[in-house]
């Protein structure tokens, strides 16, 4: 059975904001007595399931700690490590929630909306090193308006701009949007999964590609020349080739979905999307302790390629693209530069590149960035002009468990409004991860 997720289903908005205010409770608290340590686990992005799991387990420094409910999260921490311990299960639990506003001369639109998740891995094999690692990962999740008629990923696009100001918030009926299991081998030089993955948390890697804790806005995520499917049944693999050196590819259902299981589509439909990377992470040695993260780390240089049959159903053509990317650390600065184009019309932009810089230990808060990145976008569509913005982030990291993030955009020509010269877009967003 479906639950109904549309503003005025009052058992809906009642759940969750009970949710919310149930978490909002725990997020005052102070940090793990006993905290799960990292065990760097995880495929690409921040996104990532163990990366998500990794994240909210590992203990943060905050401007705020109160003792509230102590000894509640000093027993939460507790049984995460004795579950760990005794079966190989990690988890983690998480609400976002985003306010947006978009102001130009001719429009005025407004957003809010969340997002609930529960992520989970299982090592079924390898534990304490006995041999070769297998895991399998999930996640439930939800998204939903809340307090307003439109989802924040709508908000910027109804104001004019062509691409969404907060991507990945827009509605979702309650689902196992991802199960998967992964396998690595060769003393952890090569990873495998199968299962419904989500592609954009493991290709086209960067360190500030993340909704949830990083940039809000399409151009400085989810690359707008990538016709990424959000969750899909397919295929990837990763590869350490030398120090520095990794391969990863995927093929995936085109046309996969958070919502449905998608044997449908994969199997009757057949249209798929392929997707293959090739990089260098000098920064991190390769191979030398099985079970290192697989993450590069601040430095990272990749060129990316995709193919895309064409989709039937929903009239889109075959594409082809690739997307060139390279960050490097400076210290506490980690400055980046990438590019996309797409051939054939599968997405919306043509071209599209930003570039831009995180900050990070800000004022001497390990867990505080701020994030300024430029981008341009080239739509396929020649009667729409390029488009222009500018975005910045200021993650503060208020309590071990909670995260304030004020978001600002201005765009530049917005494309589908030509009656104005400039898109402002203002958003907060909160995320408690326990």
């Amino acid at each position: 059975m479906k639950w109904p997720l549309a503003l005025g289903m009052g058992e809906t908005k009642v759940q969750a904001v009970a949710l919310a205010a149930a978490l909002s409770v725990l997020a005052a608290t102070n940090g793990f007595a006993q905290a799960v340590v990292p065990d760097d686990d995880g495929f690409r992005s921040a996104d990532d399931i163990p990366n998500i799991i990794e994240s909210a387990n590992t203990p943060k420094e905050s401007r705020l700690d109160p003792p509230v409910s102590q000894s509640f999260m000093e027993r939460w921490g507790a049984f995460k490590k004795s579950l760990d311990d005794a079966a190989g299960i990690k988890f983690s639990i998480a609400y976002t929630q985003v306010l947006q506003a978009a102001s130009s001369d001719s429009r005025w639109q407004t957003g809010s909306g969340a997002q609930a998740e529960f992520d989970f891995t299982w090592e079924l094999f390898g534990r304490g090193g006995t041999g070769p690692k297998g895991l399998i990962g999930g996640k439930f999740e939800t998204r939903f308006n809340l307090l307003n008629a439109t989802a924040p990923q709508s908000v910027a696009p109804a104001a004019g701009s062509i691409w969404s100001g907060a991507i990945g918030y827009g509605e979702q009926d309650p689902s196992l949007s991802q199960l998967w299991y992964e396998q690595h081998l060769v003393r952890d030089r090569v990873l495998l999964r199968f299962g419904k993955i989500a592609p954009f948390t493991v290709f086209d890697y960067y360190k500030y590609k993340s909704p949830r804790v990083a940039f809000l806005g399409q151009p400085q995520n989810f690359n707008p020349t990538i016709p990424f499917p959000p969750s899909a049944l397919g295929f990837g693999a990763a590869a350490r080739l030398t120090n520095g050196g990794y391969v990863v590819g995927g093929v995936f259902d085109a046309n996969g979905s958070p919502i449905r299981p998608g044997f449908d589509t994969l199997f009757e439909d057949g249209e798929l999307f392929s997707i293959a990377e090739v990089g260098w992470a000098p920064d991190f040695v390769f191979g030398l302790e099985p079970g290192k993260d697989f993450r590069p780390g601040n430095d990272d240089y990749h060129l990316t390629v995709w193919h895309s049959d064409a989709r039937e159903k929903i009239g889109r053509p075959e594409g082809w693209g690739f997307t060139a990317s390279a960050q490097k650390g400076f210290g506490n600065v980690v400055p980046y530069a990438r590019y996309g184009y797409s051939n054939g019309g599968a997405t919306t932009l043509k071209q599209f590149a930003s570039i831009g810089a995180g900050f990070e230990n800000v004022f001497g808060y390990d867990a505080d960035v701020i994030g300024i990145g430029v981008s341009w976008g080239d739509p396929w569509n020649a009667a729409l002009d390029n488009q222009y913005a500018v975005e910045a982030f200021y993650r503060m990291q208020l309590t071990p468990q909670f995260a304030l993030t004020p978001d600002v955009q201005v765009i530049v020509d917005p494309a589908t409004d030509p009656a104005s010269d400039l898109l402002g877009v203002f958003s907060l967003r909160g995320r408690i991860a326990l």
